[in-house]
């Protein structure tokens, strides 16, 4: 008699990988993972903006009319971009601000979270900077984040 596997055996032990396979695959939900990431590097461009606008504030006592303006005026060599290669969401107060004339008071800078770690009571959960609180976070908002709100630690 020769000794081996039966094709019943090897057929039973291939299902069962197959079924542990599944199970790790759902535990670890790539696409989740690949979505935190994302959101990891729109926390760095954003903190990269983020202490830009401030230098900028500091040097010109007006936050710039548009993000292209820290990169004409030095505070970064190129804007980061989102993941998706767009741009980040920012809007200076007043609304009709402009450089030249030194009078943007407030500013936002946020973009929404692909996968946040916490939900929000209320509203959907953006990560921005606001000039009122000189902070980073998670701000939690009906509507789109304004220079007022006060972003929390996530």
């Amino acid at each position: 008699m020769r000794k081996g596997f039966t094709l019943v055996e090897l057929l039973v032990v291939i299902a069962v990988i197959g079924v542990l396979a599944a199970v790790v695959l759902v535990a670890i939900n790539p696409a989740k993972k690949l979505g935190q990431a994302r959101d990891a590097q729109t926390k760095s461009g954003e903190q990269q903006i983020s202490t830009a606008l401030s230098t900028y504030y500091t040097q010109m006592t007006s936050y710039p009319a548009a993000l292209a303006d820290l990169v004409t005026n030095g505070e970064l060599k190129n804007l980061p971009k989102s993941p998706a290669g767009t741009d980040f969401n920012y809007s200076a107060t007043p609304g009709t601000c402009t450089t030249a004339a030194k009078d943007c008071t407030a500013a936002v800078l946020y973009y929404t979270y692909e996968y946040p770690n916490t939900a929000c009571a209320t509203g959907s959960p953006y990560w921005g900077w606001t000039s009122s609180s000189g902070a980073i976070g998670k701000i939690c908002t009906a509507t789109t984040p304004a220079p007022s709100d006060t972003p929390t630690t996530d």
